[in-house]
């Protein structure tokens, strides 16, 4: 019986060194992890710089986008201004109220407005001409 205990407890012990045995290559894989996870953070952190040099194209493209539409709006609206302008200096806009005072005032029926306005219209234009 003390040899079986003997030989249980010799058991336990080479158990019990294995274990310490593991738990030392753990430490030492982690300090090699460590270790790599260091090196690994460079890149990473290359990344986060990278990242942020797109997160700036990205703001620069759209300040740029931005920028453009700007310039379009401007655009338009400049030609809406010069649109106006020349309504008021070539009499149309007046013109037309004339013509559709007329279509109102005479009852002209739906299907002969088109032709009646254009026909209006060509008269005025004539007499303005003579003036």
């Amino acid at each position: 019986i003390e040899m079986a205990k003997k030989d249980d407890k010799k058991k336990e012990d080479k158990k019990e060194e294995k274990k310490e045995d593991k738990k030392e290559e753990k430490k030492k894989d982690g300090k090699e992890q460590v270790k790599e996870d260091d090196t690994a953070d460079v890149p990473e952190e290359i990344e986060e710089i990278e990242e942020t040099e797109e997160e700036k194209q990205k703001r620069l493209e759209e300040e740029e986008r931005v920028r453009i539409e700007a310039e379009k709006q401007k655009d338009r609206q400049e030609k809406a201004l010069m649109f106006e302008q020349y309504l008021k200096d070539s009499g149309i806009s007046q013109a037309f109220q004339i013509v559709f005072a007329e279509i109102i005032a005479k009852g002209v029926p739906d299907d002969k407005v088109f032709t009646y306005a254009a026909a209006r219209l060509r008269a005025l234009k004539k007499e303005l001409e003579e003036v």
